[in-house]
């Protein structure tokens, strides 16, 4: 059976327009293997916040944030306990910045460490829903969620303006390898042999270290 949820202003995300209350938007049930797709959506979005807001066009940035919270707060409403409170912790950093985008003390250097440890966050949720769909042997779904979460992995250093070593870009190159190949691979199980999970929370604990980040879902990652 495929794994439900509500989405919450699903269209206003796909569609780029704003979601101004969103307590109040309408809520949707979202088969998971399609909200996945979605998993790059703040990547596009943090640099043309900071663009923005290195301009100063504060309308741009508070529509961009907008989105942005929108698709942090379903993810924060999925969210294994684990991580349930740093996503909502980080959707609410990102509703006070956009109430207070004319406050001169806000700089660009907060803007970063708040995307860095959004794409942290994401990455972790997305290895342990990778688990999930491993051990219900849907891999295709595994391979969806390695693929995001490598993405999130290096664009949480990159954020953190440290260094990707040739160790770590190997490492995610490998591992989206045996993603794509999960995804198209008639033979799935054989993909697994590789142990691709095994090799992803490998990396991002190394990842963790050298960014000097908490594993909040250590005890959910395989030995």
């Amino acid at each position: 059976m495929k794994k439900v949820f509500q989405a919450i202003a699903l269209f206003s995300i796909v569609a780029g327009a704003m979601a101004q209350d969103l307590p109040d938007q309408r809520a949707i049930v979202l088969d998971e293997d399609v909200w996945v797709t979605f998993y790059d959506l703040p990547s596009r979005r943090f640099r043309t916040i900071r663009d923005a807001f290195v301009r100063r066009d504060f309308e741009s940035v508070s529509r961009d944030l907008d989105i942005t919270i929108g698709f942090l707060s379903v993810e924060a409403q999925r969210a294994v306990p684990e991580l349930k409170p740093a996503i909502t912790e980080v959707v609410e950093q990102m509703q006070a910045m956009r109430s207070g985008l004319s406050d001169t003390s806000l700089n660009v250097g907060q803007l970063d460490a708040v995307f860095a440890r959004t794409h942290w966050l994401l990455s972790q949720q997305y290895l342990v829903f990778a688990i999930q769909a491993r051990d219900l042997q849907m891999y295709r779904n595994a391979g969806r969620y390695l693929f995001a979460t490598a993405h999130h992995l290096e664009r949480s250093v990159l954020w953190s303006d440290a260094r990707v070593t040739k160790e770590i870009v190997s490492s995610l190159d490998s591992i989206r390898d045996m993603a794509a190949k999960l995804q198209n691979s008639e033979s799935p199980e054989r993909v697994m042999m590789g142990r691709p999970v095994r090799l992803t929370a490998k990396t991002l604990i190394e990842i963790g270290e050298q960014i000097d980040r908490r594993v909040r879902v250590a005890e959910l990652l395989p030995e």
